[in-house]
């Protein structure tokens, strides 16, 4: 009757064991599509069996096993920070490079050929008054390019300030929960498979928008800080980032201009140095480096402002030394106006003089040359002002058009190659610790099959201890 008994409690533990089993493996199938979920396997473990001793065996459960692969984690980290850096410089950098058209029938080139066309054309009628009005016209629609350029351009920056608000917003909001997770399993949740996926989750997440390390702590919780060491999260504290203008530079040559955009940590030091991957990352680039690079920032004119300054600067040398007559005064008065006083405004400020009018337009060169002003201007179109390193004109800004292209191309490129490196690396790690519903669906089977064995086996021996307890004498 003892080896009944005995037989009876292990078989009761037995079904609790499959039981639990059976669970576990019910909560993979359940969050087999659950971001940051990992499979979570139970060990069971065979009770030693010695009938002389009435050990009758049977099996008990371990605790379950989490299958998470932490290489595999931060592989699938350092993959997502170029991911996100690529996404984002190629989807802001589309605007700008929309605001700079390279082909000669459109913005600026055009404009520039039309502008040298007329002048020519006035060195051969350099008294036509019509010949005149058209080189106005065409400087003035050249004046007019510029700006339109310019704010195009500008117009680009409010967009990529927003969405870096928008990003520091989401890494805060990222890093607080995972400060969240970490007081949970603090607070006795290790080894919580829900909560453990909601904290690689999140840590998936926040390292597409920020080049993070992640220190795993004793129990299950973990601290994040930047690659440099700044501090987000440290166990179940978080530290929030924050954007705004960076002040301008010691000596600025143009304090007015647009500022920067500077990444602040808790403690209000600057941490945009540090920031060198994730979607933040590419913003910033765009932000603070392609866009000053074309209209200018408190520590740059910027390339559309030094192609107007130089262009306007050596025009109005030639046409203000002009006179209308042979042996006249010089006219003194210059073709083109801008802000002189930011360099940064040159190309947004572009206009033709007020005061320049069709008959003020003098042809006539200071050597008495009839045609020698429109000569010099038309001149102009081949010339290589060092300002502009020796190149000419319409090649600057073929070039500066073009390096806008050329940055947009290589992030698309490095979009498509980043995107499928963390492809790769996310399927490595469902093969590691993802759920595979082929093998659960297996599992339950035995489990099934091992519960329904063992509650026969139950039935038996109560079988048999009812049946002893009927020949037992009363």
């Amino acid at each position: 009757m003892g080896s009944l008994t005995s037989a009876l409690l292990g078989s009761s533990r037995s079904l609790d064991a499959f039981q639990f089993a059976l669970n576990v493996t019910s909560g993979n199938i359940e969050n087999a599509s659950t971001p940051g979920y990992a499979t979570q396997a139970v060990n069971l473990i065979a009770e030693p069996y010695d009938t002389g001793t009435s050990v009758a065996g049977g099996v008990f459960a371990g605790p379950s096993v989490d299958s998470r692969d932490l290489l595999a984690e931060r592989e699938v980290w350092q993959q997502a920070g170029p991911q996100g850096d690529a996404s984002a410089q190629s989807d802001a950098l589309a605007a700008v490079q929309n605001a700079m058209p390279i082909g000669s029938g459109a913005g600026i080139p055009a404009a520039l050929n039309t502008f040298f066309s007329d002048v020519s054309a006035w060195s051969v009628a350099p008294t036509s008054g019509s010949a005149q009005q058209n080189v106005l016209v065409s400087a003035g629609a050249l004046a007019q390019s510029f700006q339109a350029t310019a704010a195009a351009v500008a117009a680009a920056s409010p967009a990529v300030t927003g969405n870096i608000n928008s990003t520091v917003d989401q890494i805060n909001k990222l890093t607080g929960q995972i400060s969240a997770v970490n007081a949970e399993i603090q607070n006795g949740g290790s080894g919580n498979p829900g909560l453990d996926a909601t904290l690689y989750s999140s840590i998936e997440s926040l390292s597409g928008l920020v080049n993070i390390n992640v220190l795993q702590q004793s129990g299950g919780s973990v601290n994040v800080t930047l690659s440099s060491g700044a501090a987000l999260v440290m166990g179940s504290q978080s530290y929030a980032l924050s954007a705004g203008n960076a002040p301008a530079p010691a000596g600025s040559a143009d304090p007015l201009a647009s500022p920067d955009i500077d990444i602040q940590a808790s403690d209000g030091s600057v941490v945009t140095s540090q920031i060198t991957s994730g979607t933040l990352a590419g913003l910033l680039q765009v932000r603070n480096v392609t866009i000053p690079g074309l209209i200018g920032d408190p520590s740059q004119p910027g390339a559309l402002n030094s192609l107007a300054s130089t262009l306007a600067d050596a025009v109005n040398s030639i046409v203000n030394a002009g006179s209308t007559t042979a042996g006249g005064a010089p006219t003194g008065i210059d073709l083109f106006t801008y802000n002189a006083n930011s360099p940064s405004a040159a190309a947004s400020t572009l206009a033709i003089n007020p005061n320049m009018t069709a008959a003020q337009l003098g042809a006539v060169d200071a050597n008495g040359v009839s045609n020698g002003v429109p000569l010099d201007i038309a001149a102009l179109a081949n010339s290589t002002p060092a300002a502009l390193g020796s190149l000419t004109y319409t090649t600057f800004y073929g070039n500066t058009a073009g390096q806008v292209g050329s940055a947009l191309s290589s992030a698309q490129n490095n979009q498509t190659m980043s995107a499928q490196s963390l492809a790769q690396a996310q399927s490595m790690r469902q093969t590691d610790s993802g759920v595979s519903l082929d093998a659960q669906a297996v599992a339950v089977l035995q489990f099934q099959a091992g519960y329904q064995a063992i509650a026969k086996m139950v039935s038996t021996i109560q079988t048999l201890m009812q049946s002893l307890i009927q020949m037992m004498p009363t």
